[in-house]
């Protein structure tokens, strides 16, 4: 969209935040009050992003056990506004909370320069499609291929099985319950992806479909959440 038609917008609908309908700051559907209620992330590991207590740059479980991908980027920790935003568009169908969501989530990216060839978003299976109506990380994934423009593959990755929701799961129950649940159709263009996520927590779901990109010939596979839990 041209600069001056998204001025004309803005004057007409000016921004104002989804949580507590004060004037939006910088052009965002949040105010500067709610914004400051997001928690960076601060001291965590560089892969898995999990926040670290210690001086150390990898966890131990990454240490011990190296993921399929090869890192995480995540602006935030999964709590307070962050969290709301994430549920109210997953489970209260807000999808403004995508735009808002995609624009923090480039504005963190845009500055680290990454260019993978291809941005690809965790698919939901074709019942829970049905069932909830639109698959959040599509949505984020969208706003952030019109802001960084990055490729976004809609139909090469599949999700297999229905498996049971995460949420409910432990850790290795999560790693169990979604082994073999993707596919992935190659291009021989595509050799570093995004996998686009809402959240990641344990990062099974994530780990899973890296692993499967990585088998079909993929050569770099990096997780952009907005949390980290």
């Amino acid at each position: 969209m041209n600069n001056w038609l998204k001025t004309a917008q803005l004057k007409i609908f000016p921004a104002s935040c989804f949580i507590c309908n004060q004037a939006g700051h910088n052009s965002l559907d949040l105010c500067a009050d709610c914004l400051q209620d997001l928690t960076p992330l601060e001291q965590c590991c560089s892969i898995c992003s999990i926040e670290l207590t210690t001086q150390h740059s990898i966890c131990g479980r990454c240490l011990q056990n190296a993921p399929d991908f090869d890192r995480v980027e995540a602006p935030y920790r999964y709590q307070g506004s962050t969290q709301l935003l994430i549920q109210q568009l997953k489970f209260q169908s807000k999808h403004c909370c995508a735009k808002i969501i995609g624009t923090l989530m480039a504005r963190h990216l845009k500055p680290l320069n990454k260019t993978p060839d291809a941005l690809i978003a965790v698919p939901l299976h074709k019942k829970r499609m049905i069932e909830r109506g639109f698959n959040q990380s599509e949505l984020i994934a969208q706003h952030l291929h019109q802001q960084l423009n990055i490729p976004l593959l809609k139909q090469h990755a599949k999700r297999l099985r229905n498996t049971a929701n995460q949420s409910s799961l432990h850790a290795d129950e999560r790693r169990k319950n979604i082994r073999n649940a993707f596919s992935y159709r190659n291009s021989n263009k595509v050799h570093s992806v995004a996998i686009i996520d809402d959240v990641v927590t344990t990062g099974a779901t994530a780990n899973e479909l890296a692993k499967t990109l990585k088998q079909a010939g993929v050569k770099k596979v990096e997780i952009w959440a907005f949390a980290r839990a």
